[in-house]
């Protein structure tokens, strides 16, 4: 299956870990992203030598096979909006991203070994809480990541769902995180396996999710069980039974596409 497929490694053993982001889609890459993993942010610039200096040294790290974290790469020329968003006034400035918060930077070329010692920091200290507005009731919680759900909204279930406190909801918080990962990993690209196939009923899927049609959501995900391979099969299995989780047993698409399901096996 292709979720963090850009983290799989290549013939060399480096980590495809690194990305260009920009105005339009840092919030998704890295504000969004950085609630599964870190996310480094180097505001650089092409006329800027130190900045020369460092990227190969913050790039050199991230492909790291033992390397935790994303690189992001915003080019501060192209992307004015998102540098005075974060106060860019000198660079290269980086930036370290945690649940969506600013958990460390730094600004100037350092030397690797400093640089390591930034991201080991990082990787050492638990994330900052999540800013969302999440219901400290687990009742209304579960039920807050299923409206979110309903609505094929990934990142905010997940966001929910997600390290949910122990409590008699918390096994079916468990069933729906499949499914809220799914649709997340979709959202930002990192749920796509490269099979063109497989991509397009994954993405069908996802936006049928968005328009609350849970029959074509089912029909593209099962379209998705012939394309894939045996990893990719059962992760689509996976996603199957959460979205069965979300409507329940009675609900008419559960029993049809249990049937299916079961008739196909």
């Amino acid at each position: 299956m292709g979720i963090f497929s850009f983290l799989k490694k290549d013939n060399s053993e480096k980590r495809l870990a690194i990305m260009d982001v920009n105005d339009d889609n840092f919030k998704q890459q890295v504000i969004q992203r950085s609630y599964k993993t870190t996310v480094i942010v180097d505001y650089w610039a092409a006329w800027c030598m130190p900045c020369r200096q460092l990227g190969p040294t913050l790039e050199k790290i991230a492909e790291d096979p033992t390397s935790d974290f994303i690189l992001a790469k915003l080019n501060t020329e192209h992307n004015q909006k998102t540098a005075a968003q974060f106060n860019i006034r000198s660079i290269p400035n980086v930036k370290a991203f945690r649940n969506g918060q600013i958990v460390n930077e730094f600004t100037g070329a350092l030397p690797e070994t400093l640089v390591r010692r930034f991201v080991n920091k990082i990787s050492e200290s638990p994330p900052p809480p999540p800013r969302l507005q999440i219901s400290a009731n687990p009742n209304k919680r579960l039920q807050q990541g299923k409206q979110h759900l309903k609505k094929g909204r990934g990142f905010e279930a997940y966001v929910i769902l997600n390290e949910f406190p122990d409590s008699p909801q918390a096994e079916e918080a468990e069933q729906l995180l499949p499914l809220a990962r799914f649709l997340f990993d979709i959202d930002d690209g990192d749920g796509l396996t490269g099979i063109d196939d497989l991509d397009k009923a994954y993405l069908n899927s996802a936006n049928a999710m968005k328009k609350n049609r849970p029959a074509d959501v089912l029909e593209n995900l099962f379209t998705a069980l012939e394309t894939g391979e045996k990893i990719d099969e059962a992760h689509t299995l996976l996603v199957i039974d959460s979205l069965f989780a979300l409507y329940g047993e009675d609900h008419a698409v559960t029993i049809k596409y249990r049937d299916l399901l079961a008739s196909a096996q």
